[in-house]
């Protein structure tokens, strides 16, 4: 089977949608051994799409993270300075 150029979902939550169709279609054993191979195709595409988007997702997390755990720059002037003895 040829590989076919897989148009991109519009978003995350259509992949998703999209995903859930190929399945119930397929686990209802109702769709030709030909369109469950495309079905199959488009579903790991789709599959594959969605991973994508949530390690960018996850990425964005982490960095947020690491920015929120770092402990704020002194305001030139707020900085404690020991006293002279």
């Amino acid at each position: 089977m040829a590989k076919s150029k897989q148009s991109q979902p519009k978003s995350f939550e259509e992949a998703v949608t999209e995903l859930e169709k190929i399945l119930a279609e397929m686990e209802r054993g109702e769709v030709p051994l030909e369109e469950s191979l495309t079905r199959y195709e488009r579903g790991n595409f789709l599959l594959q799409y969605c991973r994508q988007v949530l390690g960018k997702a996850q990425q964005q997390i982490e960095d947020l993270n690491k920015t929120d755990a770092a402990p704020p720059s002194p305001a030139p002037g707020d900085v404690d300075e020991e006293p002279a003895a």
